[in-house]
């Protein structure tokens, strides 16, 4: 993922669930387990008890209750959990979803970066940050539980973040974007992937960077969520902006970063625009936020349903992939969130048998895993590794089960917010995926 591991025998911050959000996440799931199959009811019940069991209360981020995402490993609050925290608890607890994102915008920096970070002891990491997936969360939580107010308020703030990428991680320069930081690899989240080797990982040098395809389709579904939050604040001249930055940027993924004679979206060297030798889940986020033509989408599902690169288990590197390590973090491991993403995407571009064939794997290994939610699985095995308890596997399985036959998280990118037929046809095809 991308932290310093630590352990801790005793918690400075203690344990903090009221009796009001134990109420609603219990009359939530009685209401959700009667809807799905006795297995799934059990994965709820399982993945909900792991985000509360995570809750904290700390002077760190007082006054409101933070979940970290595995108490006895993860020491603190980080960036992009708590959106994908906040996402999952919104379905019970949205005010508290909400206490999530003020966490992270009360440490914003003045420069529009969130921290990476937010230690127990009230410390931060803010060196490097994390992938811009809070308006993207923000919104999905609206559409949940509407709350103008809060979005008054977070609205400026989240249009000065997506200021911090444009300026300072190359939207202003290249028109595409790039990790950076003391630590390109720790601020994409996926630490040691084998993306990274070849010197991107740690460079400190903007000439050795990469373009690469999940950032770029974050920030596309950073414009499309700010086009929505503008549209329900009244401020359709904004709106309109954010429809057209979407656009545009879709638009450059598909013209830079798809390599045709692989047939996937690839990471792009920004300064020799070499294509990246590794394929990974990241080579699918276009399916998720919409922007791919049919063609590329069937192109996508071939080597998903390839045991050679993603089937069954959706691993972070293609099983072929040279140094693919099972067990290595994100060097081969099968991660909830990357995997949701990619299937997903498949799925909504009608690869139904593919889509959902991974899709079960992946509840099976969560499963068979009975003693805990893992931080990510042995992408053969589906062993459970690394931390216990893990929040992001968690809200993700949530997701897996009840995000996955409608279109909760992905409303956003759909018909009236997809690319116009225009920006296909300069692509070459005629045909809309909607």
């Amino acid at each position: 993922m991308k932290r310093v591991l630590l352990a801790a025998a005793v918690l400075s911050c203690p344990l903090h669930l009221t009796a009001e959000t134990g109420d609603r996440a219990e009359a939530w799931l009685a209401s959700a387990s009667s809807t799905v199959s006795p297995e799934q009811a059990l994965l709820l019940k399982r993945s909900q008890a792991t985000l509360m069991g995570n809750i904290v209360r700390c002077e760190a981020w007082k006054p409101y209750r933070g979940i970290m995402p595995s108490l006895g490993t993860y020491r603190g609050v980080w960036n992009w959990d708590s959106a994908f925290h906040a996402v999952a608890l919104a379905k019970w607890d949205a005010p508290f979803a909400r206490e999530q994102f003020n966490i992270l915008f009360d440490k914003q920096q003045p420069n529009g970066m969130l921290p990476d970070v937010i230690w127990e002891d009230g410390s931060m990491v803010i060196d490097f940050t994390k992938p811009p997936v809070m308006a993207w969360a923000v919104a999905v939580v609206d559409r949940r539980a509407p709350d103008l107010d809060f979005l008054r308020g977070i609205y400026p703030k989240l249009e000065k973040l997506g200021d911090f990428w444009v300026k300072e991680r190359g939207g202003a320069k290249d028109g595409l974007f790039f990790y950076a930081g003391t630590h390109a690899g720790n601020e994409s989240g996926w630490d040691n992937a084998i993306r990274w080797d070849g010197g991107y990982q740690k460079s400190r040098s903007d000439d050795q960077r990469l373009w690469t395809i999940d950032l770029n389709c974050y920030m596309v579904s950073h414009y499309r969520a700010m086009a929505y939050l503008a549209g329900r604040l009244g401020l359709t001249k904004e709106q309109k902006r954010w429809i057209s930055e979407a656009d545009q940027l879709a638009l450059r993924i598909n013209q830079k970063l798809w390599d045709e004679a692989r047939g996937c979206y690839v990471d792009v060297d920004r300064r020799t625009g070499k294509p990246s030798a590794v394929l990974s889940p990241a080579s699918f986020m276009p399916l998720f936020v919409q922007i791919a033509p049919p063609d590329r989408a069937a192109k996508l599902a071939t080597l998903a349903a390839d045991p050679k690169k993603f089937f069954p288990g959706m691993p972070t590197a293609a099983y072929d992939t040279p140094g693919f390590d099972p067990r290595a973090m994100w060097r081969g491991p099968a991660w909830l969130n990357t995997s949701y993403f990619a299937l997903k995407g498949l799925k909504d571009y009608g690869h139904t048998g593919v889509s959902e064939q991974m899709r079960r794997t992946l509840l099976g290994w969560v499963s068979k895993n009975a003693d805990s939610i893992y931080e990510y699985y042995e992408p053969k095995t589906g062993q459970g590794l690394a931390a216990k308890s893990f929040g992001w596997s968690a809200a993700f399985t949530i997701s897996f089960i009840l995000d996955w036959d409608n279109d909760n998280l992905t409303w956003l990118f759909q018909s009236h917010h997809a690319p116009s037929a225009s920006l296909y046809r300069t692509l070459g095809s005629n045909r809309l995926p909607f």
